[in-house]
Formats: C-alpha cells, structure tokens, sequence
C-alpha cells in the first residue's frame, strides 16, 4: 500500500477530515493513530476490517450526504444573492 510521497491532507477523503474535524480528536491525532498503525505493522489489516465493516459504509454515506446537502444550500444562498 505503499504510495508516492505527497501531501497526505491532500490525499485524505474530504468526508474523512470532516469526521475528524467533528470529533474530539485532532488531525494531528488522526495522523499519530495512523501512524502507529503503520509501525506495528497493522495497518493493511485494520484497513481491509474498517472498510469491509457495514458500519463504516454507512457512516461514510451519511457524512457524504450531509457534506453535499450543506454544500447545495450554500450553493442556493449564493444563487439567490447574485
């Protein structure tokens, strides 16, 4: 699962920095956790659980619907404004 060295924030999903922005953790939190991961050498394996887990699913479709719902009424407002 290795990668090309770039900017990780930029790589990250925009759903998954906004369940981390909502939670009590910080991104910098969000990092260390994966790191450790990385460096007990469990992180394919969490990785392949977390993604095959309904929950996750689920919850990343909320988040999703939620960040576009804001989005379309932001978008509204500027429509009506202009």
């Amino acid at each position: 699962m290795i990668t090309e060295k770039t900017n990780i924030s930029a790589r990250v999903e925009i759903t998954l920095k906004k369940i981390v922005e909502e939670s009590s953790f910080t991104h910098k939190d969000a990092y260390e956790l994966g790191a450790m991961l990385i460096a007990i050498g469990d992180a394919d394996q969490t990785i392949t659980s977390i993604q095959n887990d309904s929950n996750y699913a689920r919850i990343m479709k909320q988040t999703e619907y939620r960040l576009i719902e804001e989005r379309k009424h932001q978008l509204e407002r500027e429509l009506r404004n202009l």
